[in-house]
């Protein structure tokens, strides 16, 4: 017979999440330096650190004083320039991630500017601080310095997450949007979770998943889009590919083995789309962790 003499029991939640660092950079720039309109499928913070910046999102104009904090959403358009007689400083950093939750939170947020005061700037400067510090570092790619900052990065985003969290109106029980959107990301997510499951092409099993909520396949694309910053499509794939990595990095697994259990009927289909994904072919990604 088995007695349990356990009091109690505290356990950390499971967490499967990854992000991606794009070009993070510290940059001092002349009063004539400019950047020109343009837009990215990542979200972007930029820190001004010294003199005045203008910046323009989505035909909006904003000035940057030091300490302001700018967030952009994927694919808004922007532009900037210095503007003042002095040189200007600024921190920038792009990145993406695929925590669905803090996705949301980032995207339904509105505001774009925050001023060096605010909540927001207040929670995330201790973690763009860290990371300008490692930016600058001689030896930033030294495994130590790079776990480092994967540390401020996740500091970042708690920092975001507590913040939008706070100042987030509460949603009601009948918002269709949110609601149909979580929806379809369980949905795909469900999909990727078993094997073989990516026999289907993406649209197929984008749209077995939207077809019985009730809304048109446009309808149910803009909800999405708009809580989460991508199409379904988008999100499908980016939750293929983390699953193909992580399945290459098992090296219990050939990279044969991995396509046969992602649902691709051959080979040189799987290499194809991954090199597609990545700009290399799933060999040499592999190669990296196995030698």
């Amino acid at each position: 017979m088995h007695e349990n003499h356990q009091i109690s029991e505290f356990m950390l939640p499971d967490m499967d999440s990854t992000f991606q660092l794009f070009a993070a950079h510290l940059r001092t720039v002349t009063p004539d330096w400019s950047y020109p309109r343009h837009s990215h499928p990542m979200f972007e913070v930029n820190l001004l650190l010294a003199g005045r910046q203008e910046m323009t999102v989505n035909g909006q104009r904003y000035v940057q004083e030091p300490g302001d904090v700018m967030l952009l959403r994927p694919e808004e358009i922007h532009e900037s320039r210095a503007s003042g007689l002095e040189s200007m400083t600024y921190y920038c950093l792009h990145f993406n991630v695929d925590d669905r939750v803090l996705r949301g939170l980032l995207c339904q947020g509105k505001a774009i500017y925050h001023d060096g005061g605010s909540l927001l700037t207040q929670a995330i400067r201790p973690s763009l601080d860290k990371l300008i510090a490692l930016t600058t570092r001689a030896d930033a790619e030294q495994l130590g310095n790079r776990m480092r900052t994967m540390s401020a990065v996740y500091e970042l985003f708690a920092g975001f997450s507590e913040t939008l969290t706070e100042s987030r109106k509460p949603e009601t029980p009948g918002n269709r949007t949110t609601r149909v959107a979580s929806e379809i990301a369980a949905g795909l997510e469900k999909c990727v979770e078993g094997e073989g499951a990516e026999s289907e092409p993406t649209r197929e099993t984008v749209a077995a998943v939207t077809a019985g909520l009730g809304y048109s396949a446009s309808s149910c694309n803009r909800m999405f889009h708009q809580v989460y910053g991508m199409s379904p499509r988008q999100y499908l794939s980016a939750l293929k590919l983390k699953k193909a990595k992580l399945l290459l990095m098992e090296p219990s697994l050939s990279v044969e083995a991995v396509s046969a259990r992602l649902g691709y009927k051959d080979i040189a289909h799987f290499s194809r789309q991954f090199k597609r994904w990545t700009g290399e072919p799933p060999g040499k990604f592999r190669a990296r962790f196995h030698i």
